[in-house]
Parts: C-alpha cells; structure tokens; sequence
C-alpha cells in the first residue's frame, strides 16, 4: 500500500517538477518561436493549411493509438511487471492497427475533407504511429516516478534534433507542407529512442487479464479525449472545409502562436500535478488545496500574457510571422483574449485524472466539442475572425462546465473557486491597461513595430510583476499560498544541495 505523502515531500516534487520542466518548456517554446518565425517565411499559407486539413484527420488517430495505456499505469495504485508488459504490449499492437488503418482510409478521409492533395501526406503521417506508440509506456513510468529531469531532456532533444533542424533543412530545400511531415515523425523517432533508452522496462509480449485492466480505464479515457480532440479540432475542421486551405493556414498559425506563448505554461503544471493528485485521491482536503491554488496560479500567469498579446498583436505578428501573415492579426487577438479559461479549465482534466472520473469528462468533452462545432459553423460566415470568436465563447462554456463539475467533486463552493480566480481578472485589466497606454505612447512617438512590442511588454510585466512584489495580497489568497509554498520548497531545496559548514 502507499502510504500518505508528506507535504514537504510533495512540494518538494511538485516543484523540481516545475523547474525541470520549466526549462524544457522555455527551451522548446523558444525554439518554436525561432523555427515558427524560419518557416513562416520559407512555407506558405497552403502548406500550412494542408498540413493542418491533414491532422485533423491523424490527430483523431492519435487518440485512439494511444488509448489512455500511459495514464492508466499512471493513475494505478500498484503496479507490477506484468501491468507494464501489457502495457508496452498492447501499445504496440494499438500503433500498428492504427498505422494500418490510417494507410487504407487515407483515400476515404482525403474525400471527406474535401482535398485529395491530402492522400499521401495521411499516408506519409500514418507511420508516427508506429514510430511513437513505444514511447508510451516508458513515458508513463517517468511520470510515475516523477523523474521530471529526464523528461525535460527528452523533450528538449526531439524539438531540436527531431524536429527544428529537418523542418528548416527541408523547407530551405523546397520540399512544401514534406518538411512538416517528415519533421513531425523524425520528432517521434528521437522522442521514442529517448525514452526507451533513458527508462528501461521488461519489454516481453504479455497477454493476460491485465490489458483488460488497463484497456477499462483506457476506454473512458480515450472516448473522453476523443470529444476533445473533437473540440481542439472541430474549428480546424470548419475552416479548412469550408473557407480552404489558404484560410486555414492563416487560422493555424494564429492558434499556433496562442498555443506557443502561454499554453507550454499551462501544460508543464498540469502535467506535474496529475501525478501529485493522483496520490491525494484519498485525501480530499489536500486535493481541493491543490486543485484550487493550481487554478489561482494559472489564472495569475494567463491572464497578465494574454491581455500583453491582445494588445500587442498586430506587432507580435508582423514581428514574427512577416507580412504576409498580417490577414491572422485578428484572429490571433481574439483566441489570445480566451487564453486564461482554456488553461485554467485544464485543471478539471487533472482532477478527472487523478480521481478516475472519466464519465463526467466525458460529457464535459462532449458538450464542448458540440460547442466548438457550432460556434465554428455559426462564424464561419464572417470568416476566421467569426470562427475564432465562436471558438472562444465555447471555450467559455467549457471552462464554466468544468469549474462546476471540478467543485462537485471537491466539495469546494463558488467563494472559493471565485478567490482562486478573481485576482487573475483584475490583473490581467490591469496589465491591458497599462499595454495600451505604452504601446499608445510609442507609436505617437514614431517608435518602429519591434521596439514597441519589446518595450511595451517589458513595461506591462515589470509593472504587473513590481505590483505583486509590492502588494502580494493582489495575487489572492491562494496566489499567495502558491508563493509561500515555492519559498519553503526552495529554501528547503536550497539547504540540501549546499556544502556542510
């Protein structure tokens, strides 16, 4: 049996988990500015856009290769051998199925999209699946044990070596929306290799009533992220149907942005708590704590960052993306201005997780997803501006949906969850305010697009950033538990990596 964590140790892995990972994410997100701005300027909207059109189709077969085989070793008690041979078992026949599938249908899936450009690119992408259903099993292990450092590595290592140095080889050699394909498999190979080599587990085929085991959890897990593939893609969906390619390469690349700046932070927290709460299951007190400070501080980071883009967002593209990207400015606005409830509400996904309450991420996902599509259809009329703004009102029933059924299962109320969220909201006004008033000044002064963007967001985050220091009481109450808990933790971490006196 496992027994109660200690909270010095729990805080102690939650966060050397954060600055493990933290590292690997401002690696990565600084990578994928640079390799995002190169192949801004090497590709065109219509690589982009049959790219995407594409993985609409492989990114729902993602989902199902994957199964939900890693969070089920995750989220289990116990664990023996034979679950993790049956895991890495039913991995691997799960990526050949799924690689075959893809292969045959990719004709079918090309005609339902509306382009038959798209056959041999499915085809071409069909064998990452083959290539990154390994990983998964020694990817769960590493989680399990919170080995955050070799993950971090990992990750660093299959955006440089797998992705970033083929994607821009390719596209300086001309070879189109190839570079983006050939990228996105070498990045499963080196991510893959990786992770076998650094987290070793018995590999012998077994077939037993384990997988059963695993495949029961696996099946909710799977059909609740299919209504969230459903939704992270239904727009996607939308707009390359109907608006085309040209319009959904400018769409990707607005949501790309978005996704690059704030969600890597969203994603590197989540990602450490899930196997945290997956420990407190039973302790609900604890559980609640957790679920609402890590609320409060994704809150505290989204919403100052997005309200610097909303404001900074015809600069921050051109500045990146060029000028032949500008028709994305709004659009990019408008996604970036929702930024703060598509990450807060990925808390709901942990605690579901953590607790095994799939079912209710089910029906969560499948109102979402039903959402995302209706408010894609209903915009798309006023082109990707109306998508994007469809978008976000669903993403605003989602995030309402998920705070509801989160605070059920906690037992927690609206007061606290409005504590946890409130400070965040008048932060991020703020920090708009303050960004428009400076970015005002400087275009009156004649001030060029790159010294406005990285002035105004220099000024916006010292000034939002000197006002907490002043008055942490803006940061909430449970703003402030996060920081004191950060304080113990370092100076603990502290004390035990110095030299004896």
């Amino acid at each position: 049996m496992i027994g109660r964590p200690k909270q010095t140790a729990l805080l102690s892995s939650v966060f050397s988990g954060l600055g493990n990972q933290y590292a690997s994410a401002l690696s990565t997100g600084l990578g994928q500015f640079a390799v995002t701005a190169t192949l801004a300027r090497l590709l065109s909207p219509a690589d982009y856009g049959l790219f995407g059109l594409a993985a609409v189709y492989t990114g729902l077969a993602t989902v199902l290769s994957q199964f939900g085989v890693a969070a089920a070793l995750v989220q289990r008690a116990e664990l023996t051998p034979r679950f993790v041979r049956a895991g890495f078992t039913v991995s691997v026949l799960i990526g050949l199925f799924t690689a075959a599938l893809v292969w045959i249908t990719a004709p079918l899936a090309a005609s339902l999209l509306g382009n038959t450009q798209l056959i041999p690119i499915i085809r071409g992408l069909s064998f990452g699946f083959i290539i990154a259903t390994p990983g998964f099993v020694a990817e769960g292990l590493s989680q399990r044990k919170l080995a955050w450092r070799r993950l971090m590595w990992v990750e660093v290592s299959a955006f440089f070596l797998g992705y970033a140095l083929p994607a821009i080889w390719m596209a300086l050699a001309g070879y189109g929306v190839w570079a983006l394909v050939a990228s996105a498999l070498a990045q499963s190979f080196v991510r893959t290799v990786a992770l076998l080599a650094l987290e070793p587990h018995p590999k012998w085929p077994r077939i037993g009533p384990e997988i059963r085991e695993l495949l029961r959890f696996g099946s909710g897990f799977t059909l609740a992220r299919m209504f969230n593939y459903g939704a992270a893609q239904g727009d996607n969906l939308v707009v390359g149907r109907l608006l085309g390619v040209v319009s959904l390469g400018y769409y990707s690349r607005a949501f790309k942005l978005m996704m690059i700046l704030v969600t890597y932070f969203a994603a590197v927290v989540t990602r450490v708590l899930f196997p945290i709460m997956s420990r407190l299951q039973h302790d609900q007190d604890r559980l609640r704590s957790t679920y609402l400070t890590g609320a409060a501080v994704l809150g505290l980071i989204s919403a100052p960052l997005g309200a610097i883009l909303v404001v900074l967002a015809p600069e921050f593209v051109l500045v990146v993306l060029g000028p032949k990207w500008i028709p994305a400015t709004v659009a990019f606005q408008i996604l970036t201005a929702g930024i703060m409830l598509r990450n807060v509400y990925m808390m709901a996904y942990c605690l579901d997780g953590a607790l095994g309450a799939l079912r209710r991420r089910t029906v969560r996902d499948g109102i979402y997803a039903l959402a995302v599509l209706a408010g894609s259809l209903i915009g798309a009329r006023f082109g990707i501006v109306g998508v994007a703004t469809g978008v976000v009102i669903a993403i605003a029933v989602n995030y309402l949906i998920g705070a509801a059924m989160s605070l059920n299962l906690l037992k927690a109320s609206w007061r606290q969850y409005a504590a946890s969220q409130i400070p965040a909201l008048l932060l991020g006004i703020m920090t708009a305010a303050v960004a428009y008033m400076v970015r005002w000044g400087l275009l009156e002064a004649g001030a060029g697009p790159l010294v406005v963007l990285g002035v105004t967001g220099v000024a916006s985050l010292a000034a939002v950033g000197g006002l907490c220091l002043l008055r942490p009481s803006v940061m909430g109450s449970y703003g402030e538990t996060a920081v004191r808990h950060f304080i113990v933790a370092l100076r603990a971490r502290t004390a035990t990596t110095s030299p004896a006196a």
